[in-house]
């Protein structure tokens, strides 16, 4: 139970093989990682609920659209599936849309990692990262995430999703450079 795993700073957990029964030490870190692993596959955690730009949270904690900043999400999309390059999005900026970040000018980063965002259709991956020596890293073990689909409304039809997938992938490989 891991209410009793919170009082202490290191605990037991007993795992039954068959059996016999497997005793392990858990230090705090791996309490947090066990509880976290849980909360995402029972689809309890508040991190499926995190905001991102185009969403606000009701006040019980689920996710809509905010329509000022969902269609501004819905014009990045169109515009990069229809080719525009990364430097046609400072528009963004003449028109005075504020980025995400605050800032006047709208990053590629910041494009880009809206264009990577699974929230956008209406899905949540949780554990897409992980903790290593304290820093935070993409996660690339696939069991340890844990896919919601339809958890949320969408901004971004799934085929335009799709699309601006593909066509992020085939920019990439055309500025590879081959030796």
């Amino acid at each position: 139970d891991l209410a009793q795993l919170s009082g202490c700073a290191f605990c037991y957990l007993e795992l039954k093989f068959g059996k016999e029964y497997v005793t392990m030490e858990l230090t705090k870190s791996e309490q947090i990682r066990v509880g976290l692993r849980k909360s995402f596959q029972s689809g309890s955690s508040a991190k499926a609920s995190t905001v991102c730009y185009g969403y606000r949270l009701t006040s019980s904690g689920k996710l809509i659209v905010y329509p000022t900043e969902a269609v501004i999400v819905f014009y990045i999309f169109e515009a990069f599936k229809l080719a525009t390059a990364w430097e046609d999005f400072a528009a963004l900026a003449d028109l005075e849309i504020v980025s995400p970040t605050g800032k006047a000018a709208w990053s590629r980063e910041t494009i880009s990692k809206i264009l990577a965002n699974e929230k956008y259709v209406g899905d949540v991956i949780l554990g897409k990262t992980q903790v290593v020596g304290g820093v935070q890293v993409k996660s690339f073990d696939a069991e340890s995430q844990v896919c919601m689909k339809d958890h949320h409304p969408a901004i971004i039809p799934r085929e335009l999703f799709d699309a601006v997938q593909k066509e992020k992938h085939k920019r990439s490989k055309s500025r590879t450079i081959v030796r």
